[in-house]
């Protein structure tokens, strides 16, 4: 991990633990905070399971590189999510959706080079709905730890898109407004729909436990 991206993430860390002590002891994350920190949860838990896989079975180094990347530093945002919601009394998913677990079997199914080719559109895709996931809590939600881990995640999440975005060979450095052009895009369609699906599965999670309120 770089040393810069070892900054970023301490700041987050320090922050967060400023932000968890500063708020009210009877302050209750509004349903976007609470649907935010359930489906980064579930988004950080696929993540490192897409890691692992790439550390398994990608054919280049680059890319078994970027598993490794994926596998620390989500670990390291889901550790202060994870530490967050439970100061916030947030109930967080135990695992990764069932669509989310489906997308990297499709990826699996692959071998190779098409392999590589599959798991970096399907990053590429992730992490952009990601982006847009965490602005929308950056200018939706109410909880300042909240909103200040999803101001702490995007410079991370921007930087795995531009990598991501260098090994398939496109332009990095543009945050991207939505999920991309993604009828040429098998693998992008198909999270889309994996994306508003988990969003869904948060609130769904976080209703049947009765930690969203209105």
């Amino acid at each position: 991990m770089s040393i810069l991206r070892r900054a970023v993430l301490g700041a987050i860390t320090v922050l967060a633990a400023i932000l968890l002590v500063a708020s009210p002891a009877s302050a209750e994350p509004s349903e976007q905070d609470a649907a935010w920190m359930a489906a980064a949860h579930q988004g950080n838990l696929a993540e490192i399971a897409a890691g692992t896989a790439a550390r398994e079975n990608a054919t280049t180094e680059a890319v078994q590189n970027m598993g490794l990347v994926l596998v620390e530093e989500h670990q390291t945002l889901d550790a202060e999510l994870t530490a967050a919601a439970e100061q916030l009394g947030v109930e967080l998913p135990g695992e990764p959706s069932a669509e989310q677990q489906a997308a990297l079997e499709a990826v699996m199914a692959h071998e190779g080079e098409a392999f590589d080719a599959a798991w970096i559109a399907s990053q590429i895709e992730g992490h952009r709905m990601t982006l847009a996931a965490g602005e929308e809590e950056i200018t939706s939600g109410s909880d300042p730890t909240v909103i200040a881990l999803a101001e702490g995640a995007a410079p991370i999440v921007q930087s795995h898109l531009d990598h991501l975005l260098e090994l398939s060979g496109g332009t990095p450095g543009a945050v991207p407004s939505g999920v991309g052009d993604v009828d040429s895009n098998p693998v992008g369609l198909g999270l889309v729909g994996v994306g508003v699906a988990a969003l869904a599965t948060a609130l769904t999670f976080l209703v049947r436990r009765g930690r969203v309120r209105a």
